[in-house]
């Protein structure tokens, strides 16, 4: 199996990067006046947060937008996304794990994220990088789970879907991979996502 597999891509939110602090999200869903079930809920799959995530709208404009539906002032929208994301943190275990495929295979990092997501997470973590290719949805105006971006991403990696392996948390996600030919796993927890794909790549 090992040398059926030429490349792997990892998507970002929830695999790589994970909110390992929820204080900061769940002040800020109080002080709104909601909780953070609600609040997340409508940063992340609101209307204006999947446009921004094609590359229709930038992430101020979302950001303004979530603001006004709390009833909140929309000057501060950079203060008040900074402290929402002040909780999250690079997965250092799983990264290192990244890291130690590089010689092997070809590193990809495929994520949905909002307009200026590449130079916002550039100011904080350094992960990037290590990714032989790195494609956010709003770049290429394409979403998981459509098939085109995957599709897309293993063009510009350069090999073929069937012999790259992708890895997300959202099953949809995993799906489309799927239908786009490629081999596919749910993340549930790095030390089973380590062995799953340990035991893949040593056949």
């Amino acid at each position: 199996m090992a040398n059926l597999i030429e490349a792997i891509i990892f998507d970002m939110g929830g695999v790589l990067l994970k909110t390992v602090d929820p204080h900061p999200r769940e002040a800020l869903a109080s002080r709104f006046g909601t909780t953070r079930e609600e609040l997340e809920s409508f940063i992340f799959s609101s209307d204006t947060s999947l446009r921004s995530e094609i590359g229709e709208i930038s992430d101020q404009d979302h950001w303004k937008t979530v603001l006004r539906k709390f009833n909140q002032p929309i000057d501060n929208y950079q203060v008040i996304y900074d402290e929402y994301f002040s909780g999250d943190a690079i997965d250092d275990v799983l990264l290192s794990f990244v890291v130690s495929l590089k010689s092997k295979y070809c590193l990809g990092l495929l994520s949905n994220a909002w307009v200026n997501a590449r130079r916002l997470l550039g100011a904080r973590f350094y992960f990037i990088d290590e990714f032989d290719v790195s494609l956010f949805s709003y770049e290429v105006g394409l979403r998981k789970p459509d098939p085109k971006i995957y599709q897309l991403m293993v063009e510009k990696m350069g090999v073929k879907a069937g012999k790259t392996l992708f890895i997300d948390d959202i099953t949809a996600n995993v799906e489309g991979a799927e239908i786009a030919g490629l081999r596919a796993i749910r993340y549930i927890n790095t030390p089973t996502l380590i062995e799953t794909i340990t035991k893949i790549t040593n056949g």
